[in-house]
């Protein structure tokens, strides 16, 4: 078992007032937040200040209801008779006790928060197959590369210690669940499409399966189509369709409402809904679905292409390979298409037929390539969506 303190700027104590959290500043006593009693709890504060419109982001957040505590666990355990399941800030572990009820073969969770480690610590006391790491996995676009004070180790070999190294063809080593909705866990999903196409961090050790549940706006960039949904239709869209085969497992609506326009009703916040999704990468990812495994070409196709949606294909690739319209006009498109207009289907035909052509080697594009892969590091996040 492996243990790391941290030192924490501010804690934060829970209390149940009738049928509300009411979540407090540790230090200050002051009230921060009073939500309904709901299954995701968000684990810091978020500052009620009318004068200002901007809104603190929260640490993160944990699952506190038993009953969907109860439903994620049966999907994270279905099916999965051997391996690690790993818990994204577990808080007060009310998931990992159903988890563990559900029949997990092996539990490892990564919690930092001081407030939650009492309680987690005498909880694994009575389980052999539940672990603490006193960490973050949210942080780990920032530590994986780190070393602890003796360079015996690195962070990211502590976190996967004992987990096997699979061929991507014999399938997942472990499971991860987190949720998605703070600008951090935004980033570290971001960080996961930046890493994937050369199989590394998580991936060096297999086809692992992410159980995740987003916030409701990260669910409509999953969704978003390109005609139907342009406003919202981002590069990281169209690296989850190609990426992972996506199954949307469950809706979890919190009991919030807020009165309708007439009055007569009740009108559900849409907007406070969460989505447990399954990301598992695609089997041919590093076969045949990008032309000859130019996977780190086409991330950057895509980054470079849809961060501004309404760039025109044929004039845009031109400035690459130039000459190149007559070809792509063949292939049905006109000098009015939009990055944005193509779905990722779409754009993948686009990569393979653009990576085919014999100027693609020479071509100016390998200059802004190796420009954007030489940086110190990856802009993870740098789009609208985060």
């Amino acid at each position: 078992m492996f243990y790391k303190s941290f030192h924490l700027l501010e804690f934060l104590r829970f209390y149940k007032v009738n049928s509300l959290n009411v979540i407090r500043n540790a230090s200050t006593g002051k009230t921060l937040l009073k939500v309904n009693k709901y299954d995701v709890q968000s684990a810091y504060g978020v500052p009620n200040n009318k004068k200002s419109s901007r809104i603190k982001q929260p640490g993160y957040f944990y699952v506190c209801d038993p009953v969907s505590a109860d439903t994620i666990a049966y999907h994270l355990c279905e099916n999965w008779k051997d391996g690690y399941v790993f818990e994204v800030n577990p808080g007060p572990g009310v998931l990992s006790k159903a988890l563990l009820k559900a029949g997990v073969p092996r539990l490892r969770v990564f919690e930092k928060n001081e407030v939650f480690l009492p309680e987690l610590k005498e909880f694994s006391k009575l389980h052999s197959n539940f672990e603490i790491i006193e960490e973050d996995l949210l942080f780990l676009p920032s530590l994986e590369a780190r070393t602890f004070d003796d360079d015996s180790i690195t962070y990211l070999e502590a976190f996967f210690k004992d987990v096997p190294n699979l061929s991507w063809e014999e399938g997942a080593p472990f499971r991860i669940f987190s949720i998605i909705s703070s600008q951090k866990s935004i980033r570290f999903l971001r960080f996961l499409l930046a890493v994937l196409p050369s199989r590394s961090s998580i991936f060096f050790y297999g086809r692992c399966e992410l159980f995740l549940l987003l916030s409701h706006s990260e669910y409509l960039y999953l969704i978003a189509e390109p005609k139907e949904n342009f406003a919202i239709y981002r590069w990281s869209t169209v690296l989850y369709r190609l990426f992972f085969e996506i199954t949307i497992l469950n809706k979890f609506t919190p009991d919030i409402f807020s009165p309708s326009p007439s009055g007569r009703g009740k009108k559900k916040k849409e907007e406070n809904n969460f989505y447990l999704v399954k990301f598992m990468p695609r089997a041919d990812l590093f076969s045949s679905r990008v032309n000859e495994n130019k996977l780190r070409d086409f991330y950057f196709f895509i980054r470079h292409h849809l961060v501004k949606r309404t760039g025109l294909v044929i004039p845009t690739l031109e400035g690459w390979v130039p000459s190149c319209g007559p070809r792509l006009i063949k292939e049905g498109m006109n000098v009015f298409t939009r990055f944005g207009d193509l779905s990722p289907e779409q754009l993948l035909v686009l990569f393979n037929q653009f990576s085919s052509w014999p100027e693609y080697e020479e071509s100016i594009f390998h200059a802004s390539l190796r420009k954007f892969y030489g940086r110190a590091s990856l802009p993870y996040d740098d789009d609208e969506n985060s």
